[in-house]
């Protein structure tokens, strides 16, 4: 992603922050589509014009959960542990629910949960590349092997997981 872009979406993001009835909105939304109909998310795919209208849903009703706009790699955030306990945030069981995502609505629900589970404390531009990630694999862009998003999340997730056991 281009810096260009990535200032554009922190441009986004910073007004959603000041937003709170339009961020409420999204908050709110419990599926791609309900965020889909929401005038903010219009917005984003202005900016995001070459990414289906789906996946700028789920980077706008998930991302309306995301606190920080600066944050840890997403996978790597996953397995950080934010407790006294140790515990990862995201349980592999979990994580595993996450990568075996089949559509846009099950992706948005498991990312939802993540977000919300992690305190809102994730990279909203690292957060907004694994989206589009997702979508490339989704239509069928296949990247070159181990570039796909469930290698990289996975590689993040069990590299961070293994330096807390």
């Amino acid at each position: 992603m281009n810096e260009k872009t990535q200032e554009l979406l922190t441009d986004w993001w910073d007004a959603l922050q000041k937003d709170n009835g339009g961020r409420a909105q999204l908050k709110r939304c419990q599926t791609p589509e309900e965020a889909a109909l929401l005038p903010q998310t219009f917005r984003l795919k202005q900016m995001l014009s070459w990414m289906p209208l789906e996946a700028v849903a789920v980077i706008a009703g998930v991302g309306a959960h995301i606190k920080e706009s600066k944050g840890a790699d997403f996978g790597k955030a996953l397995a950080t542990p934010h407790d006294k306990n140790g515990r990862v945030p995201l349980s592999e069981s979990r994580f595993r629910q996450l990568l075996s995502a089949r559509d846009w609505t099950e992706l948005y629900r498991s990312l939802r949960r993540a977000v919300t589970i992690l305190d809102g404390k994730v990279g909203f531009i690292n957060f907004v590349e694994t989206v589009e990630l997702w979508s490339k694999e989704l239509r069928g862009e296949y990247a070159a092997a181990g570039k796909g998003v469930k290698f990289k999340l996975s590689e993040a997730y069990y590299i961070e997981a293994m330096k807390h056991e």
